[in-house]
């Protein structure tokens, strides 16, 4: 059994002194659906979810971050899903979203919120990049 620390918490608990996740809702064709990301940069993201978007999806999606007053909206395409498979921390459930189309000041806004989750790992870029 793999021995539980403050830098190796147990799959899907979060550290006490990271940031709480980012808050996603997410639209595909006329369906909305949830989930959270502490996993992004200005290329995507990662967002955790229950009932991902199929592969090659177009999203409209808005960000809400802890302590933001307004979302942030952006689009993106699926390029990594996980929809049916195993809900662990090599393969989360969920799905890789790549930004499209971001206009400059989104980008940075971007840049600058994902230096308060670089305690996360971030190993999982490459679902997203």
């Amino acid at each position: 059994m793999a021995m539980e620390t403050k830098d190796n918490p147990p799959p899907g608990e979060r550290h006490p002194d990271k940031a709480a996740p980012c808050q996603v809702s997410f639209i595909v064709g006329d369906r909305v659906s949830t989930g959270t990301s502490v996993h992004f940069n200005d290329v995507g993201m990662l967002i955790l979810c229950m009932q991902p978007a199929r592969l090659n999806s177009k999203l409209q999606l808005s960000l809400k971050f802890p302590g933001m007053k307004n979302p942030i909206k952006v689009s993106g395409e699926v390029v990594w899903t996980n929809i049916h498979g195993p809900a662990d921390s090599l393969s989360p459930r969920g799905m890789g979203v790549k930004f499209v189309n971001l206009d400059r000041d989104t980008e940075r806004l971007l840049v600058d919120l994902a230096r308060n989750y670089e305690s996360y790992t971030t190993g999982y870029s490459c679902y997203y990049t």
